[in-house]
């Protein structure tokens, strides 16, 4: 399986762009209906440079905070880690970084759009979905990345527990993934 999101051709998945493209349209629809209307240049401009700004937060071009996961594996070979597996535009990553970092915990953040293995391993988590945020404890004592739950009170618990006294919520084997039901009975 390729990764879609290879360096190379990140720019090129139109799904990714998807909704930048979406807040970017709205925000024009917006300005012209507001100019249309006679409330003037000046509201439409700054709900034009809003649309764009949140269209840029949310684009695949923003880098902030990755890791490799690579790198952290190798932390993890030493020690232990909690990574948390996050792409641009998930509000719900957002919030556990926010939070995280109030908190002062310790977390290994690697973007899914920008690494092939965390890509690979966020789907193979989470049945085949980019579901985001996914936190997991990495630690050289263990066989096999635990699945915590994606909080600060997870996180928090990942890292004062010892490795052995984890309960996880899943451990990351073939033979837990499995693809998850549509709700839809006969299929």
């Amino acid at each position: 399986m390729t990764h879609p999101f290879a360096r190379a051709e990140r720019e090129l998945v139109p799904g990714h762009w998807l909704g930048p493209a979406a807040v970017l349209a709205l925000g024009c629809a917006t300005a012209w209906t507001l100019i249309g209307f006679g409330h003037g240049a000046p509201l439409a401009a700054a709900v034009l440079v809003t649309s764009l700004l949140l269209a840029l937060w949310n684009s695949p071009l923003r880098a902030s905070g990755h890791e490799p996961l690579r790198a952290v594996r190798s932390v993890a070979d030493a020690g232990r880690a909690v990574v948390v597996l996050w792409r641009p535009g998930c509000p719900y990553s957002s919030a556990l970084r926010r939070r995280a970092a109030r908190e002062g915990l310790e977390v290994h953040w690697v973007n899914i759009w920008r690494d092939e293995d965390a890509y690979q391993l966020c789907c193979r988590i989470n049945g085949g979905s980019q579901e985001t945020p996914t936190a997991m404890l990495l630690d050289g004592g263990l066989a096999a990345p635990v699945v915590i739950p994606a909080s600060v009170p997870g996180i928090r618990e990942a890292t004062a527990a010892p490795a052995r006294a984890v309960i996880p919520t899943r451990v990351i084997t073939p033979a837990s993934v499995r693809p998850r039901s549509l709700g839809v009975r006969g299929y």
